[in-house]
């Protein structure tokens, strides 16, 4: 039987194995993108769609709040909904992300991608999109990391196989000290 104590003994184990140094990076990449006045872009399905957006709402509406600087551009691919059908019923829903970072995207920007399988097409299509394009990609998934992984410049992955997890732990790492000995491309 699960209860609360094996459950967090299980996310703790879990979070002890994401590359942290991974997830520095992808820090370091959003600072990078603010500090140029870039834009980042975000996409995601289901849950990891949710994600994308709450992580819009944190970047473009924290920094401002916390330190008085100036807030961060930040769009998430999925939140324009009469956008996404149109591609998925005119196109295919697996352009749906790719043909916006198309219109919106320019080289110096960022797309931050979740998907917990790392295998969903339309994540895959943005990621191939944005590197045509010059923008770096962060990739945040579960599982093995899928197709999704080798496509990321930097590639935090929660190595797991319970999507519940995968999804609550992809963004958010504690603040450990740790020495790792994958480098982001390889995790």
């Amino acid at each position: 039987m699960l209860t609360f104590s094996k459950y967090c003994q299980e996310l703790t184990r879990v979070l002890d194995l994401i590359d942290g140094a991974a997830f520095d990076a992808a820090v370091e990449a959003v600072r990078r993108v603010q500090a140029a006045d870039n834009v980042v872009y975000v996409c995601g399905n289901g849950g990891s769609a949710a994600t994308a957006s709450h992580m819009v709402n944190d970047l473009v509406k924290a920094p401002a709040d916390a330190s008085g600087c100036r807030p961060l551009r930040a769009f998430a691919l999925s939140d324009c909904v009469p956008l996404m059908t149109a591609f998925a019923n005119d196109v295919e829903y697996a352009q749906a992300f790719a043909r916006q970072l198309d219109a919106y995207g320019r080289k110096g920007d960022l797309l931050v991608a979740f998907s917990g399988s790392g295998n969903s097409a339309n994540v895959i299509e943005a990621a191939k999109a944005a590197k045509a394009k010059g923008l770096s990609v962060v990739g945040f998934t579960g599982l093995q990391g899928g197709k999704l992984g080798p496509l990321c410049d930097i590639h935090v992955n929660v190595p797991c196989d319970s999507m519940a997890q995968i999804c609550l732990l992809y963004t958010s790492p504690s603040p450990r000290d740790r020495t790792s000995t994958r480098t982001p491309s390889s995790a």
